[in-house]
């Protein structure tokens, strides 16, 4: 019997095509990115399945897919590769999908170079997030690959690793904090695609006591971004603790060291392949090279200008990371009586402090403790430490290492003129 194969009416083509057309061309002005170039990235696709009803797309700031497979009418393969390898297993995917009908899409996650390390959150805005561990239906043993069951109709579905921050998203967070009259906004310098490298200095005195403050050396650390701008917003609410703060200390921040790597959502790398936070010795990139250039003015102004240094990230956990001899730095002691105010705050809370990693490796902590002899702490969020969690826990750290540095800061004063005052008089 001959058989002959069954063509869809014109009309209904019509239509799919139509409405395919209406999905891509819906294209949201959400994380706008001026210097973002999807052509150029390997990492951004836009994929349109066979009978043009599933749009698959990552060609988005902060999107990655490396290719998307079309196994059946509703099963589809992602290939997740970093940027270089080997690299740290920071196995980072986000992509929007949708339909022109609703329907259960199964895809599956195939890494190559990581594992399956963060469970997914979705949005329907790409702004708002919330978890959907439910998604994930089965996990490969080793975690080289992960089934998810995914329902899509024709509004946008977000589908990510973890939630979307933006360069757009923290340049308006800039922008929001820029607007108060004790804090400036300025560049220290640009990436290797040029985008810029931001600064907030927030002082209600200009003092050249200084503390600086960063993130963002890794793009897909985003605990620890959101621990950055608590930290932030602590310092520069309208308090009286704050207020005390801003008028004996200047804070510098650093929001995002690594522009490049966050636009085209790197796991950890620069536009250029580097682990920025591996760069602090030789310093070829020209972000860590501001950044450096912006530290050595401190000890130019002065051997105690620079109080404390900060660098924000993310890991499997919470933890304090510094060298061995941080209590040694400047100001003495001050990292141990830091850590144990903390401590006692938050009883529920274990402060973790390892004051042992990196000491010896080629990262800001380490170049910051040996180069300029200050306490010098990275301050990592768990990958799962919930938002609220940060927020309380951001806050708090903040309020505490404002409280101890004024205290410092005024023995240190009181210290200094006593022994001016000691000194005897020269004679004519």
């Amino acid at each position: 019997m001959r058989t002959r194969k069954i063509q869809p009416p014109r009309a209904l083509l019509f239509s799919s095509a139509c409405a395919l057309l209406t999905v891509l061309a819906a294209h949201t002005s959400y994380g706008f990115d001026p210097n973002y170039d999807s052509d150029g990235d390997q990492s951004a696709i836009r994929f349109v399945s066979e009978d043009r009803s599933v749009c698959i797309r990552s060609d988005f700031p902060g999107g990655r897919v490396n290719r998307c497979v079309q196994i059946g009418p509703h099963e589809f393969d992602l290939l997740i590769r970093p940027e270089q390898q080997p690299i740290n297993d920071s196995a980072w995917y986000a992509f929007q999908v949708r339909s022109t009908r609703p329907c259960e899409l199964t895809i599956r996650l195939r890494y190559d170079g990581g594992t399956h390390r963060y469970a997914p959150l979705t949005s329907r805005d790409g702004e708002t997030w919330f978890p959907a561990d439910g998604l994930v239906t089965a996990v490969h043993p080793f975690g080289k690959q992960a089934v998810l069951k995914v329902r899509v109709d024709s509004k946008p579905l977000w589908v990510s690793a973890r939630q979307l921050l933006t360069n757009h998203t923290v340049d308006e967070w800039i922008e929001t904090i820029a607007k108060r009259d004790y804090v400036d906004d300025d560049v220290i310098g640009y990436s290797v695609e040029n985008r810029p490298i931001r600064r907030l200095t927030i002082s209600e005195s200009g003092s050249p006591a200084t503390i600086f403050l960063m993130a963002r050396q890794h793009p897909t650390e985003i605990t620890g971004m959101i621990g950055l701008m608590r930290f932030v917003e602590a310092i520069s609410a309208r308090t009286d603790r704050a207020s005390a703060f801003r008028k004996q200390f200047t804070t510098v921040v650093v929001p995002t060291a690594n522009p490049d790597g966050v636009a085209r959502g790197h796991w950890r790398c620069n536009a250029s392949g580097v682990d920025l936070n591996r760069d602090w010795k030789h310093f070829t990139q020209p972000e860590t090279r501001a950044l450096r250039r912006e530290l050595l003015a401190y000890r130019t102004a002065g051997r105690r200008s620079l109080y404390l240094f900060l660098d924000f990230h993310s890991t499997y956990e919470d933890v304090f990371y510094t060298a061995e001899d941080v209590d040694q730095a400047f100001p003495p002691n001050f990292t141990s009586t830091w850590l144990g105010a903390i401590q006692r705050r938050f009883a529920w809370y274990d402060v973790n402090h390892d004051a042992s990693h990196n000491s010896n490796r080629t990262t800001s902590k380490a170049w910051v403790r040996d180069t300029l002899d200050v306490a010098a702490v990275t301050y990592e969020f768990g990958d799962t430490t919930k938002p609220n969690e940060i927020a309380e826990l951001a806050n708090g750290s903040a309020d505490e290492m404002m409280r101890l540095l004024v205290q410092r800061r005024t023995e240190h004063l009181q210290q200094k003129q006593q022994l001016v005052s000691v000194q005897p008089a020269t004679t004519p």
